[in-house]
């Protein structure tokens, strides 16, 4: 009994000390004391310092890389700019009821101006008016003057104003796509330093992505990560607001809000995207956010500076990406799979049916629906395109003649331009155009702009200028659009007046305002 009891107790201190060795081995050392401290080299209290040729040696790619940072951020910075916005936001009834109008916006928004009424007692108290104010980044990208940017900063402003790297301030017009949420702002300045727009199509994951803008209003913000993914497809808004971007690059660059507009930049100091948006349960960085490509802001700035509008190709059918089942099945690497074709469209006309799998257009091969939808948009309208379809087993040959997309609706591909200049006048304008002619019941000019608003309490309601009054000259100038309007007024500054021959009713008079 006894010498079993030692056994098992002889057994059990056994595998007690194998499991302490074994706990040993796996943290990196053991319980020979002796021998541990004989293998290891002993540690100088008195070890010499590294020198300074030492430790430059050893950071050299450190060094070298920092440096590139630092020279990026420098040629970028002049070409970065900050935006500041302001919108007038009317709250007629039927904002507030079914259909009209974002009802968590307009709590956030005006958090707290009920007091402890609770929101029936906010509505009540609420003004009819009110001036929301915003702020984003933009970067040059003409030298004379012309800034691209996202539309849901500046697109649909009373005024928006832009700043520059050196300090200098200017009131600026827009011209604007909600579509693709891009937008561009001219201001009348001259030998700027834009930056250079890179292509975008050839961005990799995993290469270094640059963050640039004014975050919280913070201005001249750098900050770097690396392209997280490609062709990332969101639905951003609600309703009429509601955008669906279908080609985004993502970044674990910090963006955060005040970054939108501003330029997503390659290791060679080339802008790759503009930054639009990010994905954030706190509303801060978590290190997902998505830029615009450049080549489709290229294809947008180039058609807004030239027409003023975008154009793009419609070809009636709504497209998916293939599953790896179905390119398995069909020996595909790649396609767009028709869903739906719509009747009497370009689509239609041309014979394409559900089921169609689009593996190249004009040639080109189509690697899913996001290149699809690209290649079609930037077909000019009219223009006839070459269709490989696979359809079963085979393939086949179409021809399309694409048409030009509709608008989004209630949307205006340019924004009038000159109501940037109400900060300075007092009022906001619109070129006129007939419909604006029977709007304000206008009879006599036909050219000019028709002021569409008058701020209470500004010099231009001093002076007498009312809603639908046409301005045809600004000192001494004729004015046929509200950019030349806008034009007159830039030069001046707080205090100057500025003489306006104004059509009122059957009359034209002078009329002379102190700009505020």
């Amino acid at each position: 009994m006894q010498s079993g009891f030692w056994k098992r107790r002889q057994t059990r201190l056994g595998a007690i000390a194998a499991a302490v060795l074994a706990a040993g081995a796996f943290s990196g050392f053991s319980l020979a004391r002796n021998g541990w401290a004989a293998e290891q080299p002993q540690r100088s209290a008195s070890r010499p310092a590294i020198s300074t040729p030492a430790l430059n040696e050893a950071t050299a790619p450190l060094a070298s890389l920092e440096n590139a940072f630092i020279t990026i951020g420098e040629r970028m910075e002049p070409s970065v700019v900050s935006i500041r916005m302001t919108k007038t936001i009317k709250t007629a009834s039927t904002a507030f009821g079914p259909g009209g109008g974002d009802m968590d916006e307009l709590f956030q928004q005006f958090r707290g101006f009920g007091g402890q009424d609770g929101p029936g007692s906010m509505f009540r108290q609420m003004p009819r008016q009110f001036q929301m104010k915003g702020a984003g980044s933009g970067v040059i990208v003409r030298d004379d003057g012309w800034i691209l940017t996202n539309d849901h900063v500046a697109g649909g402003a009373d005024k928006v104003t832009v700043k520059l790297s050196d300090g200098r301030e200017f009131d600026g017009t827009v011209r604007r796509d909600f579509r693709s949420d891009l937008a561009l702002i001219k201001i009348n300045a001259s030998n700027l330093v834009p930056a250079a727009l890179g292509d975008s199509d050839k961005v990799r994951v995993g290469q270094w992505a640059i963050a640039f803008g004014s975050p919280y209003e913070l201005d001249k913000t750098m900050t770097h990560g690396i392209i997280s993914a490609r062709a990332r497809q969101q639905t951003i808004g609600s309703r009429n607001e509601a955008r669906a971007y279908t080609n985004l690059l993502q970044t674990d660059a910090p963006i955060n809000p005040g970054n939108s507009g501003g330029p997503l930049v390659n290791i060679r100091g080339e802008v790759v995207g503009i930054n639009v948006a990010i994905e954030s349960p706190s509303g801060g960085s978590v290190g997902i956010g998505f830029a615009i490509p450049s080549n489709v802001a290229k294809d947008v700035m180039d058609q807004l500076i030239s027409t003023g509008h975008v154009t793009r190709g419609f070809l009636g059918v709504r497209p998916r990406a293939m599953t790896y089942d179905e390119k398995q099945k069909l020996g595909l690497s790649g396609g767009a799979m028709v869903q739906e074709v719509t009747d009497g469209t370009p689509a239609a006309s041309a014979g394409l049916q559900p089921e169609d799998v689009i593996i190249r257009v004009n040639g080109h091969p189509i690697a899913d629906d996001v290149a699809l939808r690209d290649a079609v948009a930037r077909v000019k309208p009219g223009s006839r395109i070459e269709m490989t379809v696979r359809r079963g087993g085979r393939e086949i040959a179409m021809n399309a003649t694409v048409r030009a997309a509709e608008d989004m609706p209630g949307q205006a591909a340019e924004k009038p331009a000159s109501q940037s200049s109400s900060g300075k006048l007092g009022l906001r304008v619109e070129t006129l155009t007939p419909d604006a002619a029977k709007q304000f019941k206008i009879e006599g000019p036909a050219t000019g702009v028709v002021v569409v608003e008058v701020v209470s309490g500004s010099s231009a309601e001093e002076a007498g200028l009312q809603p639908g009054d046409v301005i045809v000259r600004a000192n001494g100038r004729p004015v046929a659009t509200a950019q030349d309007l806008t034009a007159a007024v830039q030069p001046l500054k707080s205090g100057d007046t500025v003489n306006l021959i104004v059509h009122h009713d059957k009359s034209r008079s002078l009329v002379t305002v102190k700009l505020q």
